[in-house]
């Protein structure tokens, strides 16, 4: 057995974290959530590694995500959750005056070291460190679906938003339309332990166009300024190792599923993510179709 299949341990997960919440508390209390305490461990183990790996998957949807925000030479755009810096560079080679902000100091260290002439800062996207009104545009990266309250971050963007100022954000389709995650999901199901608890979202699933609408509206935002639609693309992967691979070391939720399964089982697992994977291939190896929800709106005076 290759010696990561041996090294795979069950990831215990508090079945409390996964109980119902009746109302939405204050931003302050949701960034001591237990949702917020298991993603901020998930990126600070994955900080290292996400440029390298599940960064391929995301990176394809950072132009429309930028386009989303039309903005002009020298606008100051900040960067939410921004993990190691790839929207925040991006942002900077178009001629943005950026900040980026993520609540891992492990992913801001990894920012500043791949990006050190620009500027990173810890941070809670509920409750940032800036004035009214300081930004031109905001951005969010996929990084809704990590927040315990997702409206909390669209409104604390709003806030921080000039009059006409744009937000953007990206997050994942539904598993119907991204067809990798579908396929892990199936494999560990057909061949692994599909029981390994998750903690949910006490502030709801955001991978449905409905769902991020009504957030923005929660938010504050105007309807007749927003605008949420599907944007699709694929990316290459060479075999279901790699995928596997990709995702134990650059991901949180799907590790932590990958990370509990039985190492007896991993070899079969990754045998049925090739399966799952057959009616992709394209040469040598794989073209799988992935698709984002891209939302976007504006300040309204």
């Amino acid at each position: 057995m290759p010696a990561r299949e041996a090294a795979l341990k069950p990831t215990k997960i508090n079945p409390a974290m996964n109980m119902p919440e009746q109302q939405t508390p204050t931003p302050a209390a949701s960034t001591r959530h237990p949702y917020g305490e298991f993603e901020h461990a998930g990126w600070e183990r994955a900080a290292a590694a996400y440029a390298e790996t599940f960064g391929a998957v995301s990176n394809p949807f950072v132009p429309a995500l930028l386009d989303a925000v039309v903005m002009e030479a020298g606008a100051k755009l900040l960067d939410v959750a921004c993990g190691p810096g790839l929207v925040s560079a991006a942002a900077a080679a178009r001629g943005a005056n950026v900040t980026g902000v993520d609540f891992s100091p492990n992913m801001v260290a990894e920012a500043r070291r791949r990006y050190p002439a620009l500027t990173f800062r810890e941070g809670d996207a509920a409750a940032l460190p800036f004035e009214d009104a300081s930004f031109d545009a905001v951005v969010i990266g996929f990084g809704l679906h990590h927040f315990p309250y997702p409206v909390h971050a669209l409104a604390e963007a709003r806030r921080l938003l000039r009059s006409g100022g744009r937000l953007g954000f990206t997050t994942w389709a539904p598993p119907e339309m991204h067809v990798m995650q579908r396929i892990v999901v199936g494999a560990v199901r057909e061949a692994g332990d599909p029981g390994a608890a998750l903690p949910l979202a006490p502030g709801g699933a955001v991978n449905q166009v409905s769902a991020c609408t009504d957030l923005l509206k929660e938010a504050g935002f105007a309807a007749a300024a927003s605008t949420v639609s599907i944007v699709r693309t694929h990316i290459r992967i060479d075999s279901a190792r790699q995928l596997w691979e990709m995702l134990i070391a650059g991901t949180v939720r799907l590790s932590t599923t990958l990370r509990s399964q039985p190492a007896a089982k991993a070899g079969a697992i990754v045998a049925a993510i090739e399966r799952g994977m057959a009616p992709y291939r394209d040469g040598a190896g794989y073209r799988l179709p992935i698709a984002a929800i891209l939302g976007t709106t504006a300040r309204q005076p």
